[in-house]
């Protein structure tokens, strides 16, 4: 059995409240000058810069588009937390994929074989662009084809860090049972004390905060024994759509590589989950009468696509686990929805589907 390190919470509050602007340092082309961008550039031996583009909105790290005679590419400013070994161990595993034809970004590497330097306290790197339809593209078909990259992204991340020593990120995207009932108790006292007598909305958000307790008190007591005899493998860790980069039908390039990690593998397929989940609601007519009407041969299918081009498909002890996983991720973003600037508003949104997700967890055989 596999013992799960306990993480500090700390980290991952961090994470969801970082913000790049508060920060008080130079972190992103924005705040530099045109001579400031030709040195970075000179570093990675891209030639002359010729524009500089909107930054991009990213949760963490900022990224900024620049164009050079040489083509297009994205300065990424990592966050405060990030360290060189880490930086190196990930960029060590875009050139494996890069490599063996995995559509990702290219790691720029100076004339020395450098992959990152430093500016002020930050990282920093540079990847080259992949051009790609804006927006993000959902429909059965193209998340099918998310399903497969998946299954073929895990082939090669198992192949890439064979006889290597992993380097865990220093902060994380997800939280145990444990520390998701502490988040909700304290959601609820906070909630709580914002008024002697809650209005109707607080009120709602509370009972939304005790229900999301109530179904996450069965996982206190087995999760980690059960998680820790399923597969574990490094993960890409923040698998969803707006992670995956298409062109016209075809997969681009699947992105943003932060959170790899080694845990559960089927973590990937549940934080995905989330996304499908989503848009069966979303894409169901207006005559719901139950859960159970939703065209969840979909999201069967979805997991089928996966284990068709992965090394090892699911065991059916992953696949029973499957429901559990997806609603225990969900109450993630519904535990910490606290953390943010209006947090009655989040907690009402992100516990809409609560229910949904819920019954989803009660199909123990669903994607058996």
């Amino acid at each position: 059995m596999i013992q799960k390190t306990p993480y500090p919470v700390e980290k991952f509050l961090r994470t969801l409240k970082y913000n790049p602007s508060e920060r008080g340092t130079t972190c992103g082309l924005t705040d530099l000058t045109l001579a400031q961008v030709q040195r970075l550039a000179d570093a990675f031996d891209l030639g002359r810069v010729i524009q500089m583009d909107k930054p991009l909105t990213t949760q963490c790290n900022t990224t900024d588009p620049f164009k050079t005679g040489r083509g297009t590419f994205l300065l990424r400013a990592r966050h405060g937390e990030e360290f060189g070994e880490r930086v190196e161990y990930l960029h060590c595993l875009l050139d494996y994929l890069n490599h063996h034809k995995f559509p990702t970004a290219e790691v720029m590497r100076g004339s020395k074989g450098d992959s990152w330097t430093t500016w002020g306290d930050r990282i920093v790197e540079i990847h080259r662009f992949v051009p790609h339809d804006p927006g993000v593209h959902r429909d059965w078909r193209r998340m099918n084809a998310a399903a497969s990259a998946l299954g073929d992204l895990h082939c090669c991340l198992a192949k890439a860090v064979a006889g290597k020593t992993p380097v865990p990120p220093e902060m994380r995207n997800d939280v145990s049972p444990e520390q998701i009932w502490t988040l909700l108790d304290e959601s609820e006292a906070t909630l709580l004390a914002l008024a002697a007598r809650p209005e109707a909305r607080t009120q709602e958000a509370i009972e939304v905060c005790r229900r999301a307790r109530q179904m996450i008190e069965p996982m206190l007591r087995d999760y980690s024994r059960l998680v820790g005899n399923l597969p574990w493998m490094t993960i890409h860790g923040d698998y969803h759509f707006w992670n995956i980069l298409y062109r016209a039908d075809q997969i681009a390039a699947v992105v943003d590589y932060d959170f790899v990690q080694e845990r559960e593998r089927i973590f990937d397929i549940a934080y995905a989950m989330q996304n499908v989940v989503t848009y069966l609601r979303n894409t169901h007519g207006t005559a719901l009468r139950n859960w159970g009407d939703l065209a969840w041969g979909n999201a069967r299918i979805w997991v089928d696509h996966y284990d068709e081009s992965t090394h090892l498909p699911l065991s059916r002890e992953e696949r029973r686990w499957l429901p559990q996983e997806i609603l225990r991720i969900y109450l993630v973003g519904v535990a910490t929805a606290i953390l943010q600037d209006d947090p009655v508003d989040l907690i009402l949104k992100q516990g809409e589907d609560l229910e949904l997700f819920i019954w989803l967890s009660q199909q123990k055989d669903f994607f058996v």
